[in-house]
């Protein structure tokens, strides 16, 4: 982060072109944000910014689209006559080609230019500020528990809800449903927690809304199939309050957001002043 300014961009969103965009693409899912992720990274090619997050609209106003990026100029000159294909595998060259339908929705997906605001170019150490996060709380499977998966299962990856795995691992502990009860809550809560790292410190959390979505990814190239399965996943949606305790530590982690799926609208931290 030396030498750069991380900068809070937004633009408005089309709600009717995206989903037209996603249903030409094939990844009409849940929350579009496979969708969305496509149409960003070839509208803006690598000025897209990440992480980000879409907001619904206010008053009946459009969706609004928020994220990062260390370079708010090359966003907003972007033309997407000049954007290159992405560099991705050839065998997911499809994602990226599109027909005349599909850039016809595209056009209009983003009907205004970025607007930019610098964030701070140091973060005070203790200092307090509110945030807003949209966060998928995954863990990783373990061996054991990857063996036992079936094949359905599979198709989600190596991934699963952090609540789901604490409730595996208090029943293979041998607890009961009624002496040993667990909330979400205080499950994300951890999870947020290791993954602010030494960055900053929680001092407040309240877990707004929680449910499971139908997402798509792109299948790895050695898939035996081309089609992408949709595999059920967490999306939460988390605020409170948290105190800086390493800025360089906090900097980078509002730059590459708060663990994985950046790229599909999850990790973002919006921050606000303490209080509010």
């Amino acid at each position: 982060m030396s030498g750069t300014t991380l900068h809070l961009v937004r633009t408005a969103v089309a709600p009717a072109a995206l989903r037209a965009f996603a249903a030409y693409q094939g990844v009409l899912d849940d929350d579009l944000g496979y969708a969305l992720h496509l149409a960003l990274r070839r509208r803006f090619g690598a000025a897209a910014p990440q992480p980000w997050r879409l907001m619904p609209g206010r008053d009946g106003g459009p969706e609004m689209l928020l994220g990062y990026t260390q370079d708010p100029d090359a966003l907003r000159s972007a033309d997407p006559r000049a954007i290159a294909q992405p560099e991705a595998p050839p065998d997911w060259e499809a994602d990226w080609r599109g027909n005349d339908d599909a850039e016809s929705a595209l056009a209009a997906l983003f009907p205004h230019p970025f607007e930019a605001k610098a964030m701070p170019r140091a973060f005070a150490r203790g200092a307090a500020y509110g945030f807003g996060l949209r966060m998928r709380p995954v863990v990783r499977y373990g061996p054991r528990a990857a063996e036992a998966r079936s094949a359905a299962d599979r198709r989600g990856g190596q991934e699963r809800d952090a609540f789901l795995a604490a409730l595996e691992r208090r029943d293979l502990a041998g607890g009961n449903e009624e002496s040993d009860s667990l909330d979400r809550e205080p499950i994300y809560h951890a999870w947020l927690e290791r993954h602010l790292g030494t960055a900053a410190a929680l001092s407040a959390f309240r877990l707004v809304a929680h449910r499971r979505i139908r997402t798509v990814r792109s299948v790895p190239p050695d898939a035996a199939s081309r089609l992408r399965p949709g595999f059920a996943g967490p999306e939460t949606v988390v605020d409170g309050e948290l105190t800086v305790a390493d800025p360089a530590a906090f900097a980078a982690l509002l730059a590459r957001g708060v663990g994985r799926h950046g790229a599909f609208g999850f990790g973002m931290l919006l921050l606000r002043p303490a209080g509010r």
